[in-house]
């Protein structure tokens, strides 16, 4: 009797052991559980009766806009193929512990056919209203004009700055600016030295579509002439949110002025 007691004493303490051990691998697993994924859905769409070219993408972003003065922080993103007509629906998951209601977020959406800008989203979209979000885009000026000049690859020559005729810089050379896609980098000539800097179609605008350009950097050459075109020029580009194509014409906006005008050359 006593054998059996032991015996069964024995298995009692063997049987709690393995209960305790698959208890601590349970909560061992729990703590791998990840954090709870919240999810905005809604759509995309236009206004015009078209349908997009084969190859063509849809983007919708999750940013966070609360700095005025850098670039929106992307929080999440999804990229869609579109089939047929708008609208097109989405669906985006984010972390919701990374959002602070301190904060300012805004959904944005772009609709490319590889690196050109067909549609983009203007106006300020508020990812937390509700579901589903509808984003209307608007058509980029001259986003269809195969005949005309694009945005990126183009030498553009300054016309105007601040409404005036540009003059030229020194030796007589004229200020331009050129967009290079793989790079997603702006140079040319600024009156006096060559510069360069990075550049993105991000923001918001109801006056076109978005552009900023980021910091930019130039050589340290001292001219007789071009030195105040320059730093007017270059002050120019940095108050640059929006750009519209019209034909061979670049306009470079801030806000609803018009703050220099190119050609193509």
């Amino acid at each position: 009797m006593n054998v059996l007691l032991r015996m069964a004493s024995r298995l009692l303490v063997l049987l709690t052991a393995l209960g305790v051990a698959a208890c601590g691998e349970r909560q061992a697993d729990m703590t791998d559980v990840p954090a709870t994924v919240a999810r905005i859905e809604g759509n995309v769409t236009y206004r015009e009766r078209m349908m997009l070219p084969p190859g063509a993408e849809v983007e919708v972003q999750l940013e966070d806009i609360s700095r005025a003065d850098a670039a929106a922080t992307v929080l999440a993103t999804v990229l869609i193929t579109p089939q047929g007509g708008p609208p097109y629906n989405f669906a985006i998951e984010y972390d919701p512990s990374t959002i602070d209601p301190r904060m300012r977020y805004a959904l944005r959406a772009s609709i490319r056919m590889g690196e050109r800008l067909l549609f983009t989203s203007t106006e300020y979209i508020d990812p937390f209203k509700g579901n589903p979000v509808e984003i209307v885009v608007q058509r980029v000026p001259g986003a269809a004009r195969r005949e005309g000049p694009g945005l990126e690859g183009t030498v553009w020559v300054l016309a105007t700055l601040a409404g005036e005729p540009a003059p030229a810089g020194a030796g007589g050379k004229t200020v331009d600016i050129q967009f290079a896609a793989d790079e997603k980098r702006a140079a040319g000539f600024s009156g006096c030295n060559r510069y360069t800097g990075s550049y993105a179609f991000e923001g918001l605008s109801q006056h076109g579509s978005p552009l900023q350009l980021g910091p930019l950097a130039g050589t340290m050459m001292a001219c007789p002439d071009g030195g105040e075109l320059e730093r007017n020029y270059l002050q120019a580009l940095g108050t640059v949110n929006a750009f519209r194509l019209e034909g061979d014409t670049l306009s470079l906006l801030a806000g609803a002025e018009v703050v220099a005008t190119f050609r193509a050359s």
